[in-house]
């Protein structure tokens, strides 16, 4: 079966490309200060590129669904009561959700409407085992446009005790072009998750303040000094989470969601890798915004619990809305 392709259009003028491989965002146009579509996701030519072995072996993971955890996961694995659950891993690491986990696999198209309010729900069943993981996972992802707002909603239910952390993975750069270097990050966070080498939570939880990763204030992104971000932060009280800020835009996006964490994560490059467009991007040339639970959990105690339980519904729901300032 041969991905499908989707595009919702909403009456202010956001057009958003999907498909169903992965359950995957590939492009998000906005109007512009000048009234100019730009497209603010980082994607690949066609939809037939993601299947391909070529762009599975750069991990990127553009605009995909991620699970069925996403971050990483030390240790080898994790445990429900007594029960040890080995995960596919790589020297004791999982990362977001292993290998042919969601990002890779054909979601169905459940449900579609146009209107003032349009959207897309996929659905897929992620059978006991896969990667490791117990339980039978029902697992939704619906995307919607409402005005000027991207609404990202993912449930899922299971048949088994299990953990459970999606997230998406779009590559945001509001200018269409260039770089996200001089752009203005808030995020609503005092604390951040140490990690290690690995970029695995050594569990300690510090404060960011006289750190780099201080963006409690509109603050132009750079990354003299440091290899950019790759960062959990924890969310604190407040309807907007993070906004970015482009100037030659003039598109500011407000980032909400229901999720504990944010990681952010702005790449140098992307290495051999040809997306859409590649000619016209620069150093860092995005910023991802990952809504999702704590990296580990599932291995740290004092974390907020990732557990899914039979008769539970997990929701994470994240949205993008946009403005011209």
């Amino acid at each position: 079966m041969k991905p499908t392709e989707i595009q919702l259009n909403s009456p202010s003028g956001l057009k958003l490309d999907l498909t169903n491989y992965g359950a995957t965002l590939t492009r998000l146009q906005i109007p512009d200060k000048h009234g100019v579509l730009t497209d603010v996701v980082i994607g690949l030519a066609n939809v037939e590129e993601y299947t391909s072995e070529d762009y599975k072996k750069y991990n990127f993971c553009l605009g995909a669904t991620i699970g069925r955890y996403a971050g990483r996961i030390s240790g080898g694995g994790f445990s429900i009561g007594e029960n040890f659950y080995e995960l596919s891993h790589q020297d004791g690491v999982q990362l977001h959700g292993g290998k042919h986990s969601l990002d890779q696999q054909l979601w169905l198209v459940d449900q579609m409407e146009e209107g003032d309010t349009p959207f897309v729900l996929f659905s897929l069943k992620s059978n006991a085992g896969d990667n490791g993981y117990p339980g039978n996972l029902n697992l939704f992802a619906k995307y919607q446009l409402e005005n000027n707002t991207l609404k990202i909603t993912y449930t899922a239910t299971t048949d088994a005790p299990t953990v459970i952390n999606l997230t998406n993975h779009a590559y945001f750069n509001l200018d269409g072009q260039g770089t996200t270097h001089g752009n203005e990050l808030y995020v609503n966070a005092s604390r951040y998750l140490e990690v290690d080498e690995r970029l695995v939570p050594t569990g300690r939880i510090l404060n960011v303040e006289d750190t780099p990763y201080d963006y409690t204030e509109k603050t132009a992104l750079h990354f003299k000094g440091h290899y950019g971000l790759d960062t959990p932060f924890i969310l604190e009280e407040g309807k907007i989470k993070a906004s970015l800020y482009a100037k030659h835009s003039g598109i500011q996006m407000n980032v909400t969601t229901n999720q504990p964490a944010m990681v952010l994560f702005t790449p140098q490059d992307f290495g051999g890798l040809k997306v859409r467009n590649s000619e016209l991007f620069q150093g860092f040339p995005a910023i991802c915004f990952e809504c999702q639970n704590f990296p580990d959990a599932p291995n740290q105690p004092h974390f907020p619990s990732a557990l899914l339980l039979p008769g539970e519904t997990y929701r994470n729901e994240m949205s993008y809305q946009f403005e011209i300032k």
